[in-house]
This record gives C-alpha cells, sequence and structure tokens, in this order.
C-alpha cells in the first residue's frame, strides 16, 4: 500500500459529508469552531479534506452518538488521529 499517497489525497467537503453521513453545513461548523481543519484555503468553494481528517470525522460521529461531547469527541478522536499518523509516517520510512 502506497502510505505516502494515502495521506496526500483528498476529498470535497461534499464528498466528506457522503462518506461520513454528515451535513456539509454541520462540517463547516466543525471545522469553523477548530474541531476538524481543511487542507487548503479556508474558502467556501476549496474546501477539502485529507484522509486523516474524514478518520477523525467519522470517529467524531461514532463518538457522539455513543454520547460524547462535541469537544470531548473531538478530542478523543484526535488522539486516535495522532497514533494513526505516526503509524503511516513509520510505514513511510520503511520504504
Amino acid at each position: 500500500m502506497d502510505y505516502e499517497l494515502l495521506g496526500k489525497m483528498a476529498v470535497s467537503i461534499g464528498e466528506a459529508a457522503k462518506i461520513s453521513g454528515i451535513p456539509i453545513r454541520k462540517l463547516r461548523y466543525w471545522e469553523d469552531r477548530g474541531y476538524i481543519d481543511s487542507v487548503e484555503e479556508k474558502s467556501n468553494i476549496t474546501r477539502r479534506f485529507d484522509y486523516f481528517t474524514v478518520k477523525k470525522i467519522i470517529l467524531m460521529k461514532e463518538l457522539i452518538e455513543d454520547g460524547y461531547t462535541l469537544g470531548a469527541a473531538s478530542q478523543k478522536a484526535g488522539v486516535r488521529i495522532m497514533k494513526i499518523r505516526e503509524v503511516f509516517e513509520e510505514q513511510n520510512t520503511k520504504r
């Protein structure tokens, strides 16, 4: 698997909404509040999310469904994503 390529891929906010089941409006709110970050210029047209952010969105959704607050879900998902990033980086250095 090409971990470096996967780490560079990004999807539009609409695609992220379809993948995660979270409405675009809510994703914009989460970004405005600093819970998620887009990988490109923050304009209404160019919002794009990388693999790690889409994964974080999905994790946050699951945690919120389990009763976590938005802030707590973001924090917990952020820790998990940091661990995933470390694994990706480790795999890239082995190549």
